[in-house]
């Protein structure tokens, strides 16, 4: 078998988008070593031509290899009350690794791939020495026609919305908003289901479908009166997306990237839908269990605009609305630094967690501008996104902001990023309302590698 280099321009099989047992070390020993001879072979190379062997002489099979991780450097405003080991901790610096997928992938005849990724989040102090890697994806598709792809397995093939499955390894900000991923380590593994889709391209639009069967819930508890998703046997897990394309046309896959760095003109519209029955659980007025669907509804735009002087504009915008059952609220703290609260806590809980996910109604938006520095080929994004949530639960809106610049040495392939985030911290107040408390900020300092 000869192994050969692919050509500039080659189409390569979409990227997925991604975190141990001891039926997977072997695996993982095999994907380090064949990460480390990837970089000693493209050592000096440019990076734009991609690893591959090639199993047929016209190029029609071949396999390849993907790396990628982002490392975090972070200073946390704690929450109030936040304990670290039992000791009270207003504030925290850490040093973490965010996410990390290895990812193989085929194509078999230019119609059937398959995907293998295995990847981790939030490799944090509290993650003990497990280094836990997980199997993220396993799927194959096939191509029926040049509009129609089908296939299946676990994979990050969802609805909703353009990031309800984000390429995390080509975000324009630091990092995902939470309620992008609304059931995200609920009833999925970081994103990822078991299911079948259908997908394809016609024209300026493309298109997707998705039947899930979710997960078991992780918090299987009994039900209360604000809604909790159900300890029952799982409903099928209905989504799609559709979006229309104005200028050029993204590859099909099942993440969407956050940013082109200014290489691309796109302008895209989408609309999409979720739906799951039997999810939920609640008591009514008499102490009845009722339980009550899932409803996703998202309507977005995105866009990338060059301009002159190798400068571009990227911005998104979307629209949701949210239905998990009444005064459904979730909590969460991505790659959190406290694990505990002491008589000080708030209803925001530990760390730097805060009321991202609810019942309602929510905007997002993202805006960044990209130009290169003068005299060199790196550039320069500083970026700017924030979400405005009105949920069912809480008496005050939720207003979340983060803000910071991406410095791209070599596109996303290696980038590092400065972002400043500030999130909302509720507690009750005197009459019982859930209302805004305080605020509390992070730092972060990023570095991400991007190999493929």
């Amino acid at each position: 078998m000869k192994i050969r280099l692919a050509k500039p321009g080659h189409m390569i099989f979409p990227n997925a988008y991604a975190s141990t047992n001891k039926p997977y070390r072997a695996l993982r020993r095999l994907f380090f070593l064949l990460a480390l001879l990837f970089c000693l072979f493209y050592q000096g190379q440019a990076q734009r031509i991609p690893l591959r062997f090639y199993l047929e002489k016209d190029s029609s099979s071949y396999a390849g290899l993907r790396l990628t991780g982002q490392v975090w450097m972070r200073y946390n405003q704690n929450n109030p009350g936040t304990l670290i080991n039992g000791e009270p901790s207003p504030g925290f610096f850490d040093i973490s690794v965010r996410r990390l997928r290895f990812q193989t992938y085929a194509r078999i005849r230019e119609k059937t791939n398959l995907t293998l990724t295995l990847g981790q989040n939030n490799i944090n102090y509290l993650t003990a020495r497990s280094g836990e890697i997980r199997l993220l994806d396993f799927y194959v598709d096939h191509r029926l026609h040049r509009n129609l792809t089908v296939g299946g397995g676990q994979s990050g093939w969802n609805g909703t919305s353009r990031f309800a499955a984000p390429l995390t390894s080509k975000l324009l900000t630091l990092d995902v908003s939470p309620f992008l991923i609304p059931t995200v380590n609920q009833t999925d593994n970081i994103l990822r289901k078991l299911s079948a889709f259908l997908a394809g391209q016609a024209g300026a639009w493309d298109y997707r479908v998705v039947f899930s069967r979710p997960y078991a819930p992780v918090e299987n508890t009994a039900p209360v009166p604000d809604s909790r998703f159900a300890g029952l046997k799982p409903g099928m897990q209905t989504a799609a997306y559709v979006k229309y394309q104005f200028f050029e046309h993204e590859s099909l896959s099942p993440f969407h990237p956050g940013t082109y760095d200014g290489e691309k003109k796109i302008l895209a519209l989408g609309l999409g839908i979720e739906k799951q029955n039997r999810a939920m659980w609640h008591l009514n007025a008499a102490s009845d269990t009722v339980t009550s669907a899932i409803t996703l509804f998202a309507a977005d735009i995105f866009g990338e605009l060059p301009g002159y002087n190798d400068k571009a504009w990227t911005f998104y915008l979307g629209y949701f609305y949210y239905d998990f059952g009444p005064n459904y609220l979730r909590v969460i703290g991505f790659n959190n630094v406290g694990n505990g609260t002491n008589e000080r806590g708030t209803f925001s809980g530990t760390g730097n967690a805060w009321p991202a996910i609810g019942t309602g109604h929510t905007g997002h938006f993202q805006l960044a501008h990209t130009w290169k520095i003068p005299g060199r080929t790196e550039k320069i994004q500083p970026f700017v996104s924030g979400q405005y949530s009105v949920y069912e639960k809480l008496q005050e809106p939720v207003r979340y902001l983060e803000g910071g610049v991406n410095l791209l040495f070599d596109g996303q392939r290696s980038k590092v990023s400065l972002a400043f985030q500030n999130r909302p911290v509720f507690d009750a107040n005197p009459v019982g309302s859930l209302v805004q408390y305080q605020r509390r900020t992070a730092v972060v300092l990023q570095y991400q590698l991007r190999l493929e």
